[in-house]
């Protein structure tokens, strides 16, 4: 089980659980089970869509903390 990077809250392994798909065929996940973004050549994971965006406006802040 991955941590989020921002606040430290679990971030469980559905993350990556296909909920459905979009009309185009893309996969759809739940952003409610958690998130990631990729940054520097890394995962970083994330409990909830706001601090994916606290990460995002400031990311060094968070990889150096």
């Amino acid at each position: 089980m991955q941590s989020c990077q921002v606040c430290g809250n679990p971030v469980t392994d559905s993350i990556e659980q296909e909920t459905g798909r979009t009309m185009s065929g893309a996969k759809e996940i739940d952003p409610t089970a958690g998130t990631k973004r990729f940054w520097g050549g890394k995962w970083y994971h994330f409990d909830t869509l706001v601090c994916r965006s606290k990460f995002e406006s400031s990311p060094n802040s968070y990889i150096e903390a």
